[in-house]
């Protein structure tokens, strides 16, 4: 069971749990920035701890990681005034909980399944264990010069001489990965649930009030729970967030699949 970025979100969690009959002994892996914007943010680490889920690390989990690291050199506790939301988490969690993040690696590989699973991406032309691990916790798009980018192409599409819409699918890394092995990734809530042929993003913005995402295994069927609000971000400003789908052209993969999850989208 591959679950898609969390953000604290504990109870959309325990939902999507319950929603594929998860049981005691299932393997869960999470793809990362469990922590972070939404909820309670400590609550979903302990939840993975104790289920003993395996977990890359993302973003925001690293700078909660490199906080956990500079409060045990320096142990006051920080104030509401001057701590950052990722120096707060740092500081609440147990040493159980602490030890459990921080033992997330850049990526996962499982040679049985042919997959990879990592929280932002891979350049495609690098061997995973040449991978940038800021990359890989951070990249969403490459331009057609290979410009690896954190962020989207600007809203007026000119980066570098590279004519790219804000946010089009065509500048995302995960077009140009050609496997064999396929990617399971996160990290990219604004272009919600991106299914190529060899590789799958299932962040779908459940913080921002889109859809909590994970994958169960072998059958790499896809399973979603809607969030019980908006948390923070674009839903502030307005109505929740449609799941938006990416697909690559002609490709008729995993068409029930995101129909269906478009489909059942009946957000207001």
């Amino acid at each position: 069971l591959v679950i898609g970025d969390v953000h604290g979100c504990v109870d959309e969690l325990c939902m999507l749990l319950k929603g594929v009959d998860f049981s005691p002994g299932d393997l869960v892996l999470f793809l990362g920035d469990l922590t972070a914007k939404g909820p309670d943010s400590v609550a979903v680490v302990r939840l993975a701890r104790q289920i003993g889920a395996l977990g890359v690390r993302g973003n925001h989990d690293f700078e909660v990681i490199k906080w956990i690291e500079a409060l045990r050199k320096c142990p006051s506790k920080p104030t509401k005034l001057d701590a950052s939301e990722h120096t707060r988490i740092a500081a609440k969690l147990v040493s159980q909980d602490a030890a459990w993040l921080k033992s997330c690696p850049w990526y996962i590989h499982s040679p049985d399944l042919e997959m990879y699973f990592v929280h932002a991406g891979f350049v495609p032309w690098v061997p995973p264990r040449q991978q940038n691990p800021r990359l890989m916790m951070n990249m969403r798009s490459i331009l057609t010069d290979k410009t690896v980018l954190t962020t989207y192409p600007s809203p007026a599409g000119d980066i570098g001489g590279n004519l790219l819409a804000e946010y089009d699918r065509e500048a995302s890394w995960a077009r140009l990965w050609k496997g064999p092995e396929i990617v399971v990734y996160g990290h990219d809530a604004q272009r919600g649930l991106q299914l190529f042929e060899k590789a799958v993003g299932i962040d779908t913005a459940c913080v921002y009030g889109g859809r909590l995402t994970c994958m169960v295994l072998p059958e790499k069927k896809l399973v979603s729970v809607p969030a019980k609000r908006a948390y923070t971000g674009w839903e502030r400003r307005g109505r929740r967030r449609k799941t938006k789908l990416f697909r690559a052209p002609g490709d008729q993969r995993w068409r029930t699949i995101g129909e269906m999850l478009e489909d059942e989208w009946k957000g207001p």
